[in-house]
C-alpha cells in the first residue's frame, strides 16, 4: 500500500485553487472569532504545497503522504489542541506544574509544533531525498534543461537587431 504513487499530474492548478479556500477559510474564520478552528485549519494550508513540492515526473509516493506529511499533520493538530486545552484549563490562574520549565500551553506548541515538525520534515528529507526529492537522472536532466534554454536564449539574442545610436 506504501510503495505505491499517487498521479498527481495535471493538479497544480486544483492544489493552487484549493491553498486560495484554505487560506481564506482561516481568514474568515478567525475574523468571525473562530479562532481555534481557523489554527486547526491552517495545519492544512501546507498540504497543497507539499504535493506540488514533493511530486516527481507528475507522480507523489504514498510514503511521503503518510511520512513525513501524515506524521507532521498529526503533531501539528496535536499541538494546538494541547494549547487550546491547557489554556482553558489554566485560564486566570497558573499551573501547578510546568513542562521543561514552560507553561503546558506553550509546551506544547515549543515540543510538538517547532521541534517535533522541524525533526519529522529534516529527517525526512534525509530519509527520502534520493529516491524521492532528487531521484537519479532526474538532475542530469534538470542541468540539460538548462542548458537547453541558455542555448536557446544565447541563439535569440544573437539573432535580435540591435540598435546603435551616434552622439
Amino acid at each position: 500500500m506504501l510503495d505505491g504513487e499517487l498521479n498527481v499530474e495535471g493538479m497544480t492548478s486544483k492544489l493552487m485553487l484549493a491553498s486560495g479556500v484554505l487560506w481564506t477559510a482561516v481568514l474568515g474564520l478567525g475574523l468571525a472569532g473562530y479562532w481555534f478552528i481557523a489554527l486547526l485549519v491552517s495545519v492544512f494550508l501546507f498540504h497543497p504545497w507539499f504535493v506540488i513540492g514533493a511530486s516527481s515526473n507528475g507522480t507523489i509516493s504514498t510514503k511521503l503522504l503518510v511520512y513525513p506529511l501524515g506524521i507532521w499533520t498529526g503533531l501539528q493538530l496535536s499541538a494546538f489542541t494541547l494549547t487550546e486545552y491547557y489554556s482553558n484549563a489554566f485560564a486566570g490562574s497558573s499551573p501547578e506544574f510546568l513542562i521543561t520549565g514552560m507553561h503546558p500551553s506553550f509546551a506544547a506548541v515549543y515540543w510538538l509544533y517547532w521541534v517535533g515538525g522541524f525533526m519529522t520534515v529534516t529527517l525526512a528529507y534525509g530519509i527520502y531525498f534520493r529516491k524521492h526529492f532528487l531521484p537519479d537522472g532526474e538532475w542530469d536532466r534538470f542541468l540539460e534543461e538548462v542548458e537547453r534554454v541558455n542555448a536557446a536564449g544565447e541563439t535569440r539574442e544573437a539573432d535580435e537587431p540591435v540598435e546603435v545610436r551616434s552622439q
